[in-house]
């Protein structure tokens, strides 16, 4: 017999309450590097890590007159960036130049880290941009992130203006390594004069790889840029970075909003995404119906999985509008559903009704990979920023 319904409140506390939920999942991760397996002294800075040299004509870095790297001068054997730093290179001998590690960082307020400064010896053009990077095949077709902390240098750079910056490039070798995407963002470490004051902050580049992209030259890194006119300098030019990582675009807060499929305006979510007891959380409620036509809704929460959550539904009733007993309220189950998000704008929803969706409502058909549009967002933080 079909449960008479009134008007069905619950609310979002009750709902954290009631659910319970397993600590977040790695994601597919395509490359890390915390830089923890490095020592002081060793002769390059490890896993790959590589350089290139530019020059331009102009200030602003965006007038391209040529570059150097390390298969220019025929010996492949420095392709990996040398590890030029404080403990590798005594102080005042002027070999200070690209990247090195600080093992540790700030004297140990902090945990390993890159150091990526510039090349000194680079005096072609009028601005100098030294990059230290990964590269690999571009992957699949899809959005991505590449994802880092930044801390200041100890030295308190970058003091004179110098500009530093992480990046993502896909180039086509079939072309003579035509730039084919280029996305930037400026590192902004917090301020710092002492080890007690000195903190990381959670930077990323967020690139979307197109189907011709796929299968050529992805590098990404960081860089800096220094205008030796206007005062800078390779000393004052270095920013720290850690807990490097590339992956498929995550989930955020900022996919936080209202989401529906135009072609069935009528239905549809609220997905809130943000951090309980220091870890991921999603909360959606779908607002659907029976198969009477009546108006029902259902509550659940789960874990964020890369680009994955999946939602267990209650399927709450009971509860009489003025009256807020939670006693009340019974909370049977209401199906299985998962969205995966293509992006923070599209998703996918699919969904396996229970038993009593089934038998309650006339959830008899399961949802199978219907496409999701955020309607709207809410203003939010790109990354979670949980507790280790």
């Amino acid at each position: 017999m079909r449960i008479a319904l009134k008007t069905l409140i619950l609310m979002s506390g009750i709902l954290l309450v009631m659910v319970t939920f397993s600590g977040p999942l790695a994601a597919q991760v395509m490359f890390t590097d915390d830089f923890e397996d490095r020592v002081q002294d060793q002769a390059v800075i490890g896993n790959d890590w590589t350089w290139f040299d530019q020059w331009f004509a102009d200030e602003a870095c965006t007038d391209y007159v040529g570059g150097f790297g390390p298969f220019d001068d025929g010996d492949s054997s420095d392709y990996e960036a040398a590890n030029r730093n404080f403990f590798t290179v005594p102080e005042g001998t002027g070999d200070y130049y690209r990247a090195g590690l600080e093992v540790p960082a700030w004297d140990g307020a902090l945990t390993n880290m890159l150091r990526v400064y510039g090349n000194q010896y680079n005096v072609q053009g009028v601005c100098a941009r030294t990059l230290i990077f990964q590269e690999m095949d571009a992957p699949a077709a899809g959005a991505y992130s590449f994802s880092f902390d930044v801390a200041q240098d100890k030295d308190g750079a970058p003091a004179n203006g110098e500009y530093t910056a992480a990046f993502v490039k896909v180039l086509d070798p079939s072309n003579g390594y035509a730039e084919i995407l280029f996305e930037t963002v400026k590192t902004t470490p917090p301020a710092a004069t002492t080890p007690e004051d000195v903190s990381t902050l959670l930077h990323a580049v967020e690139f979307t790889i197109e189907e011709e992209m796929v299968g050529k030259l992805l590098q990404f890194g960081f860089y800096n840029d220094v205008v030796p006119d206007l005062g800078q300098s390779w000393g004052t030019s270095a920013v720290l970075y850690d807990n490097i990582k590339l992956t498929p675009m995550e989930i955020g807060p900022a996919h936080s909003g209202s989401w529906y499929n135009e072609s069935q305006s009528g239905h549809g979510f609220s997905i809130e995404f943000g951090v309980l007891n220091g870890a991921p959380l999603a909360i959606v409620y779908w607002y659907i119906y029976d198969d009477a036509g009546q108006p029902i809704f259902m509550t659940g929460a789960g874990t964020p999985d890369g680009n994955t959550v999946t939602i267990t539904f209650q399927s709450p009733y009971g509860m009489q509008y003025g009256v807020f007993d939670k006693s009340t309220v019974e909370r049977p189950d209401g199906g299985i559903a998962v969205f995966e998000f293509i992006d923070r704008d599209n998703a996918v929803f699919s969904y396996t009704p229970s038993d009593f969706s089934t038998t309650e409502w006339g959830h008899t058909t399961p949802i199978e990979a219907l496409p999701l549009t955020k309607l709207f967002g809410i203003p939010a933080d790109k990354f979670f920023t949980t507790t280790e």
